[in-house]
């Protein structure tokens, strides 16, 4: 299922501002060790010194330049059977209604961003280290002191 994510809104969303390297890590974040295909579009040229189009993996990046990336977005939908299978990431209601217009799919941000968090591994719990013992307590005691180990170790 290709994804096709408006970066713009995104880093609204994000940030509430326009962020793009935020937006590009997140994404990144979101594809690792998945099975995905994702392109994230922006308005506007690209960075100084980055490519319209960067390939990062699994996901492309595009910055629409003169056009609008919501125009690139509803562009890269196919006509006919296979438009289902592409799915926009955006709260945009206009573009939200080209794409399903063209006979796409639409996952809103919170929606997209909550599949985000039930795959994020749950923090591993630690395992609170053992009180020390009166003895090293002590032997603590005499190093922080000036003295030596007890056992001749320095």
């Amino acid at each position: 299922m290709p994804l096709l994510i408006d970066g713009n809104n995104l880093a609204y969303r994000l940030a509430g501002s326009a962020d793009r390297d935020a937006v590009r890590r997140k994404v990144l974040d979101f594809v690792r060790g998945q099975k995905v295909t994702v392109t994230l579009f922006f308005d506007g040229p690209s960075p100084a010194g980055r490519p319209d189009r960067e390939v990062l993996g699994p996901v492309t990046v595009l910055y629409g330049g003169r056009r609008s990336a919501d125009d690139l977005i509803v562009q890269r939908i196919p006509s006919g059977p296979h438009a289902a299978s592409f799915t926009v990431v955006t709260d945009d209601r206009a573009l939200a209604r080209r794409v399903r217009n063209a006979g796409g799919q639409v996952l809103s941000l919170s929606g997209w961003m909550e599949r985000l968090e039930r795959r994020r591994p749950p923090a591993t719990p630690t395992r609170p280290e053992a009180p020390l013992s009166a003895s090293e307590v002590e032997e603590w005691e005499r190093f922080f002191a000036g003295g030596r180990p007890e056992n001749g170790e320095s």
